[in-house]
């Protein structure tokens, strides 16, 4: 069986930014969709659970991808309010991707989801915070 990495390296190469966090996004998504198709049910025996080995997998996230394009982000300048809310909309969008993969059984990326969330909200975003 081939493992697919989502999302493809070369799909990471094209757009700004905004559009590199929504491929992240569509990525996510699609990782999530077959991680928890692959994964034991819960009523399922603990037998069959702890059978679940890494040759069992379909798919991985390509973190590299997600890293870069986080970096990328960071490095944005925030000379003025205009480039504080811009960064702070990517930094929310962001957020979003890992709230995604946290769904896709990741729940200790939490702490990186709100920690992008308090770091948009210091920029000047929204000060709502995303329900989780």
């Amino acid at each position: 069986m081939t493992l697919t990495f989502y999302p493809h390296g070369d799909d990471m190469l094209k757009g700004s930014l905004a559009d590199r966090i929504e491929i992240l996004m569509e990525a996510a998504e699609r990782y999530k969709a077959v991680v928890i198709e692959v994964l034991p049910k819960p009523d399922a025996s603990e037998e069959a659970k702890k059978r679940m080995t890494p040759r069992d997998l379909k798919a991985a996230f390509n973190w590299e991808e997600i890293a870069r394009v986080l970096l990328a982000v960071r490095e944005l300048p925030e000379m003025n309010k205009s480039d504080k809310l811009m960064k702070a909309s990517l930094l929310k969008k962001l957020a979003e991707v890992y709230e995604v993969l946290r769904a896709a059984k990741m729940s200790k990326l939490e702490a990186v989801r709100l920690a992008l969330i308090n770091e948009s909200n210091q920029l000047g975003g929204n000060s709502t915070q995303m329900g989780g």
